[in-house]
């Protein structure tokens, strides 16, 4: 579990508020796919492989990883804005993500750097 602020929290997934769930995200520039989904489509491995089914690619760590972060801060940038969901963020003391491990990236922690930095 990854938490930022303080309590009560935010639930940032699937099992909290799912508008700021990577599964359920769906930035316009995605053309329908969510967040989660490019992401994890858009990791290539060590051995030249990619596009694998988001589950098979989730955990493992890419050759592009510095990119793919980048792309999953932009994307979530895009969605809070598009879906003007700053206020939300804004008005939240904590967020959290349960499903969030250290050292992955974390819904939860972009989007307290959104919440931060206002965009």
């Amino acid at each position: 579990m990854i938490r930022h602020g303080k309590a009560p929290f935010l639930e940032c997934s699937s099992r909290g508020d799912r508008r700021f769930s990577a599964f359920y995200a769906r930035p316009d520039s995605l053309q329908g796919l969510s967040i989660e989904e490019a992401y994890q489509g858009m990791k290539i491995f060590e051995n030249g492989r990619t596009n694998f089914h988001w589950t098979a690619a989730k955990g493992q760590h890419a050759r592009n990883q510095s990119e793919c972060e980048d792309a999953y801060r932009g994307w979530w940038r895009e969605w809070v804005e598009q879906e003007s969901l700053l206020p939300v963020l804004q008005e939240a003391s904590g967020l959290s993500d349960m499903f969030g491990q250290p050292g992955h990236v974390c819904q939860a922690t972009v989007l307290w750097k959104i919440r931060k930095s206002g965009l």
